[in-house]
């Protein structure tokens, strides 16, 4: 049989452009091209075009191995791909917050493994505002598509050795797509896994098979449009996949994506094979500007995100200014060019056997980018956030003891909550130590002080291991505790918000049942600006004017209000403890930073307005309660 020849064709580089641009104008500002992100569905297309066209050639001549299909994906995809990565990772750790950095150094290291889009299934929205200051959240697509050159070849290998399937290659992909599409269309309509569709490999293959079904079909099928019929089918596909990308509001779940995504996938495709033998538009995909964006696309795709990041990180803002922009588009296009030229190109095309690539080109980078990690994030540690005493409040267990240690005063204190408890612990060990009495410390990030009264679902509360440990403690100690010291975020998630504030209000009618004192602190609020990013800008000589009381601070505000009336009115026996007014607008004192984030004390912070509470006369516990 005689099989089709594999030769270049620049229109399928002016597609990647095209899908490249419309990401990146999205990223820009998603006003621009409201439908963007389907550039991702298109680069999808043509990766299962080209590889499937070249697996299939090499298995039906019998020269494919796995050694050579993945030595080129390593040389084609991994040198500059780690490149981008360190020098990012770097740029992070310079510039952003200590716990921003932990954050982001996660992401890199998942990253690294090409499981980030399982990563982001678990977390956080690839649409949610904290993801567009992540330099490394778009690498997800890439992460699918690794995956994909993993499985598929075997796939593919396996139809090829069965009689039937072989005869029936293309029905086997159409069943296998449609398998895929009936499993996203279940999960969007089950309510909270709208992630797991849109990051995950076995939910997203439709889109790289609609190419890979394209590639079987001309192989066996061949090609039978005249130029005229080409380019009637050029048109159209490209007049319903730009109608695709500009329609605004349309490619939501729960057909989105899934069946929606056919829509731009199959118009991709049939754009590919209209232009095989079109003119019209074959010339207008293969323009030498178009081809070479074509061409730096790869590197444009990694480099464009993590500038934008950067930028919104540093300004505060999703959508960018102009001036930023004039700053920001020319910096990725030159990193692109530079990294296209000085190390796509040249490792592309080297001559290394498999596992010599294997080794130079990922086994090292690899290990190189986890010990920068590691090493980085044991330099940043969480030096402004909790003094040195209280290192390990976080494992969520009772480790440690604060203020008046020698104190002989009866009373056995318990400070309890979440990182909002952690934050203040130096503020509770300057007042104990004045007042001559001492507490010990349970608090663990995301873990609320509350008791259970029933059994309850621990999958509604993230990092809940070490969650079980703090929780299970406070359910069987707690009343060996005269005083409780309770401090939350009190604004939660609004998924878990409703469970959160009946079990706190149960927590605090057992314990006043139980004659315990309660004291609950209000520490610090959720301000619009991060204190640590302006001093970073101010570091590299950009200025920035604060305000912090913006539209997050006011929710939060008025949030923590309505809870403290509530408090009042139905536990006027509850000792209300209100930080709020020793906290400076400006988030200064002394001309120092009192902030770790937008929303913690940093350990100076918390001693600097333990020292104004001190100041002002005011008492923490009252003396009646400690005898």
């Amino acid at each position: 049989m005689m099989l089709r020849k594999l030769s270049y064709r620049p229109d399928i580089d002016g597609l990647r452009a095209l899908a490249v641009l419309t990401v990146a104008l999205f990223h820009i500002n998603p006003n621009y091209m409201p439908s963007g992100f389907l550039g991702v569905d298109i680069f999808f297309v043509i990766s299962g075009y080209l590889i499937t066209s070249i697996i299939y050639r090499e298995m039906t001549e019998g020269t494919f191995t796995f050694a050579n299909f993945y030595n080129r994906r390593i040389k084609r995809i991994l040198p500059v791909f780690f490149v981008v990565l360190l020098i990012g990772l770097s740029v992070v750790w310079l510039m952003f917050s200590v716990g921003d950095y932990w954050k982001m150094a996660n992401s890199a290291i998942f990253s690294v493994l090409f499981i980030s889009n399982i990563y982001f299934a678990r977390g956080v929205g690839y649409f949610d505002v904290g993801t567009e200051e992540n330099p490394f959240n778009h690498i997800w697509s890439l992460s699918v598509e690794e995956q994909f050159y993993f499985i598929f070849p075997i796939v593919l290998l396996f139809i090829f050795k069965q009689r039937f399937l072989n005869k029936h290659k293309l029905f086997t992909l159409i069943v296998i797509g449609t398998i895929s599409l009936i499993l996203s269309f279940i999960d969007l309509k089950k309510i909270g896994v709208a992630l797991d569709v849109y990051y995950l490999p076995h939910l997203r293959m439709i889109e790289l098979l609609v190419g890979s079904v394209l590639s079987i079909f001309l192989f066996e099928k061949g090609n039978k449009l005249s130029q005229k019929q080409s380019d009637i089918l050029g048109v159209v596909s490209l007049v319903v996949l730009l109608c695709c990308l500009v329609v605004k509001d349309f490619f939501l779940p729960p057909l989105f994506p899934g069946f929606l995504a056919l829509l731009p996938c199959v118009a991709a495709a049939l754009l590919i094979l209209a232009n095989e033998k079109g003119k019209y538009i074959t010339k207008l995909f293969s323009l030498s500007p178009i081809v070479w964006i074509g061409k730096i696309s790869y590197s444009l795709y990694l480099w464009h995100w993590i500038v934008l990041a950067i930028f919104r990180y540093f300004f505060g803002t999703g959508v960018l200014s102009n001036t930023n922009l004039l700053i920001a588009i020319p910096l990725m296009f030159g990193l692109s060019v530079l990294t296209y030229y000085g190390v796509e190109q040249p490792f592309r095309h080297i001559k290394y056997s498999f596992k010599k690539s294997f080794i130079l080109f990922y086994i090292i980078p690899a290990i190189l980018v986890f010990g920068v990690s590691r090493f980085l994030r044991k330099e940043s540690g969480w030096p402004t956030f909790l003094p040195i005493k209280c290192n390990q409040c976080d494992s969520g267990e009772v480790l440690t003891q604060i203020g008046n240690i020698n104190s002989l005063k009866g009373k056995k204190i318990l400070l309890v909550g979440d990182s909002h408890a952690e934050q203040i612990v130096p503020f509770i060990d300057v007042i104990a130590k004045k007042e001559g009495w001492k507490a010990s410390v349970l608090a663990k990030s995301d873990c609320p002080s509350i008791l259970e009264t029933e059994e309850y679902d621990e999958s509604k509360l993230s990092d809940y291991y070490k969650c079980i440990v703090s929780r299970k403690y406070f359910q069987e100690n707690y009343k060996n505790y005269d005083i409780f010291i309770l401090s939350n975020y009190y604004s939660w998630r609004r998924e878990v918000e409703p469970y959160i504030i009946e079990r706190f209000e149960q927590t605090i009618q057992i314990l006043l049942s139980q004659n315990k004192k309660v004291y609950i602190v209000k520490s610090c609020p959720s301000f619009d600006v991060d204190m640590q990013r302006i001093e970073n800008l101010e570091k590299i000589g950009v200025k920035r004017e604060v305000n912090l009381e913006g539209d997050t601070y006011r929710s939060h505000i008025k949030t923590w209000i309505q809870i403290k009336e509530l408090l009042q009115q139905k536990y006027p026996q509850v000792h209300i403890i209100d930080l709020l007014p020793y906290i400076p607008k400006d988030g200064y004192i002394n001309g120092r930073n009192i902030m770790f984030n937008i929303d913690h004390l940093n350990a100076y912070g918390a001693e600097e307005i333990a020292k104004k509470f001190i100041k002002d006369g005011k008492t923490f516990i009252n003396e009646e309660d400690l005898k």
